[in-house]
């Protein structure tokens, strides 16, 4: 998009067309389109191709949809870890010093207590699998 003019005091001044041109990234935005997929957008859209514009964004919509979906699940994933480790540090005394890998009050993973504690409270726990990506 070229510069747009200023006006005395300083402001930009858009025309009729930049300015649609500006709601179109606006709303691609908030759709939660990539810079890069708009910006591919834009030469199908160009102002005035609005069906093949349509179709476009609604395969991003289905793909951005499949997106949020593996990331739901990812999410809950990672919920499910988190709980299951706050659950072994609340059932788990804290010792009166740390121990040097710090189990015992920053756990590196998630897990079920065994069934045999060690006299010392220690409980070992499996290595954290999710992952915030």
């Amino acid at each position: 998009m070229a510069e747009p003019a200023r006006t005395g005091s300083g402001y930009r001044e858009y025309d009729d067309d930049a300015a649609t041109r500006l709601l179109f990234v606006t709303r691609a935005r908030k759709l939660g389109l990539a810079c890069e997929q708009i910006v591919e957008l834009l030469p199908i859209w160009d102002g005035t191709n609005c069906t093949s514009t349509h179709d476009e964004v609604s395969r991003l919509i289905d793909d951005k949809k499949v997106e949020i979906a593996d990331r739901i699940k990812e999410l809950t994933t990672f919920a499910a870890q988190l709980d299951s480790v706050r659950m072994i540090l609340e059932t788990s005394p804290a010792p009166h010093t740390c121990r040097t890998d710090l189990t015992c009050c920053m756990p590196s993973g998630t897990g079920t207590q065994p069934t045999t504690a060690r006299p010392d409270g220690f409980v070992p726990l499996n290595g954290l699998t999710a992952s915030l990506g």
